[in-house]
């Protein structure tokens, strides 16, 4: 039994606390091991012997880590019932010292009381009540131990120390190896996609636009500010993919005033990370989405702010989309809004039908000299073609300062402009102006041209 001074110590407040994160931990575990097995055993589409495998390994995985997670429920359970049972003996015996035990009354190591002159005052009937508390707080405290110790032997069983410091460490390393694979990366892309589509993404198209949509920035160069994000819902095209733009700084370094401005120190890469580029936009012909996300910008001082895109969208009924963006830099100087600093451009995104069952784009428009763009294609099952390579004029340190302010065409050039262009002479012209890109939680539709 645990003495008087032991006993008033004690803080059971925190037993609710640790029975609150134990189910949190055991809900998460089971929306991880359901959502798993859904992927392996539904959505992904296996053949042969791997595939079995893969399905055998999705069904042991799902049972060791539902076992673990009733190992949770059972530690929850247990730490909330020693909270409630344990609350209010310590709390009168707190209650009891507090007010009766004054001198000459004594209560010793073994909770005998002694110097009490009238037991039938109100001080003796509550000191006679210590007996009873400390048998019930002793009791509760058994009781509710044992089973918070045999969930924990259970958890120790189920997940040993030495196996959660090597899947510990086998996560770092593969966040190290691919930072996109991180997993609160990977959820926090899948719950952005939820929020816009009402599914979970499934196919690699899906994946993709998930990426785009998610709504944190992983970088640690980027502080944990987050990116600037732009949606609009346009007409889907099947079977045309998802279309991925990125506009990048290829040095490590760029000038500016009064400090430079890191890069994104990279060449044309067909398997872009999203977060690795100035502004990427995203056209989703699978599920009917137009994405633009502006990532922050960084000093050499590690200074981080985000700017936010002016981006507006058309959408032919043939498919196509014509895309105006203007995306400055937050560190830009006072003034050279007025001169053009700025990532801008006109581009169009055009579908066409290719060799049978090859889905093709063409793209054409007017961008700035700077910095880099790249464009490129995914079918619905993840391989990419190149669209559009366009190399900034100058890949150097002073790139920005010299060739933002100038444009040049590309690919079919401002020729694929015409069918968006306002006939005046038409009294509802209005209804064609492009629709400017709003938030993910609330996408406006794209004007479809008439």
């Amino acid at each position: 039994m645990a003495t008087p001074n032991e006993v008033l110590s004690w803080d059971v407040s925190e037993l609710q606390a640790i029975a609150g994160r134990a189910t949190e931990i055991a809900d998460v575990i089971i929306a991880a091991s359901d959502s798993m097995y859904s992927t392996i055993h539904d959505d992904l589409v296996w053949k042969g012997q791997a595939g079995r495998a893969a399905e055998d390994k999705a069904d042991r995985e799902r049972t060791q880590m539902r076992a673990i997670a009733t190992a949770y429920d059972d530690l929850g359970a247990a730490a909330a019932g020693a909270a409630r049972d344990m609350a209010h003996p310590l709390a009168e015996i707190r209650t009891v010292f507090q007010h009766h035990v004054v001198a000459p009354v004594t209560v010793a190591e073994d909770w005998t009381v002694s110097g009490v002159k009238d037991w039938s005052s109100e001080s003796g009937v509550q000191l006679s009540r210590l007996a009873g508390l400390v048998s019930a707080l002793d009791d509760a405290d058994a009781r509710w131990g044992a089973k918070i110790g045999q969930a924990n032997q259970d958890l120790d069983a189920l997940a040993p120390e030495a196996v959660l410091i090597a899947a510990t460490a086998a996560t770092a390393d593969t966040k190290q190896q691919d930072p996109r694979a991180d997993p609160d990366r990977l959820r926090t892309s899948a719950a952005a996609f939820t929020q816009v589509f009402g599914r979970a993404p499934s196919s690699a198209t899906d994946w993709k636009t998930a990426e785009a949509l998610n709504p944190n920035s992983y970088d640690t160069k980027y502080q944990g500010v987050p990116p600037n994000i732009k949606v609009a819902k346009i007409e889907p095209v099947p079977g045309q993919g998802i279309v991925r733009a990125a506009a990048y700084i290829p040095a490590a370094q760029v000038f500016n005033v009064p400090e430079y401005d890191l890069g994104d120190n990279r060449s044309e890469d067909p398997n872009f990370d999203p977060e690795h580029a100035r502004v990427v936009t995203y056209v989703d012909y699978e599920n009917g989405l137009i994405i633009t996300r502006q990532n922050p910008s960084v000093t050499t001082s590690g200074e981080v702010k985000v700017g936010e895109p002016e981006v507006a969208a058309q959408q032919l009924p043939n498919g196509s989309v014509l895309i105006q963006y203007d995306a400055a830099n937050p560190f830009a100087p006072p003034g050279s809004d007025l001169s053009g600093h700025s990532v801008n451009g006109e581009l169009v995104i055009a579908p066409s039908s290719g060799n049978p069952g090859t889905p093709r784009v063409v793209a054409g428009g007017e961008i700035t000299d700077y910095p880099s763009m790249e464009i490129y294609q995914d079918n619905s099952a993840g391989t990419n073609r190149p669209v559009l390579i366009d190399a900034a004029d100058s890949g150097s340190q002073w790139g920005p300062f010299a060739n933002l302010p100038s444009f040049h065409e590309v690919g079919g050039g401002k020729a694929m402009f015409e069918p968006f262009e306002a006939d005046f002479s038409d009294p509802d012209w209005e209804q064609n102006k492009p629709t400017p890109l709003g938030s993910s939680s609330n996408p406006p539709t794209t004007v479809v041209v008439r």
